[in-house]
């Protein structure tokens, strides 16, 4: 707890805080869809599995509006990767219930990729670390759910 404080407490450059803003916006963005998906799953698998993935973006989104609230000023953009990511989870819940868990996982893993790409040229190494610990486990909640989406799917092939 004490490392989280002390990473709120450096202070960042303006191209950080507006990486730290695209970040909230997008891992915003994956809890909500993965949300919304949740509720539209038909069998307990998927979700168990979107509710999962949600509450990892939702984690992310939690602890930069906790620790960098005094900090995140609304810079009246957005940048692109920001907006593209919330364009593609929309048009992915607009798919059918069939095709949607598909192409929400596609774009929670295109999602990642940009935040990680943020993260990574971020000045201040010490919070942009903070924040790779949450992505760790957004990575590996993903792996998982890749994991028992397959075998699911070997599972129904077989029977």
């Amino acid at each position: 707890m004490k490392s989280n404080k002390k990473a709120n407490a450096q202070t960042y450059c303006d191209s950080d805080t507006l990486l730290i803003c695209d970040i909230l916006s997008i891992s915003f963005d994956g809890s909500v869809a993965n949300t919304h998906l949740y509720q539209r799953a038909m069998n307990t698998t998927e979700k168990h599995v979107f509710l999962q993935i949600s509450a990892q973006y939702k984690s992310l989104s939690d602890s930069l509006l906790q620790g960098m609230a005094p900090l995140l000023k609304d810079s009246g953009t957005m940048n692109l990767e920001a907006g593209y990511i919330a364009k593609a989870y929309l048009t992915a819940l607009k798919s059918s219930d069939k095709n949607a868990p598909n192409r929400v996982m596609s774009v929670n893993r295109q999602a990642l990729k940009r935040i990680k790409k943020m993260v990574n040229s971020m000045k201040n190494r010490l919070f942009a670390n903070w924040i790779s610990k949450h992505l760790a486990w957004i990575q590996i909640t993903l792996d998982y759910v890749q994991h028992r989406r397959a075998q699911a799917v070997s599972r129904s092939a077989c029977a």
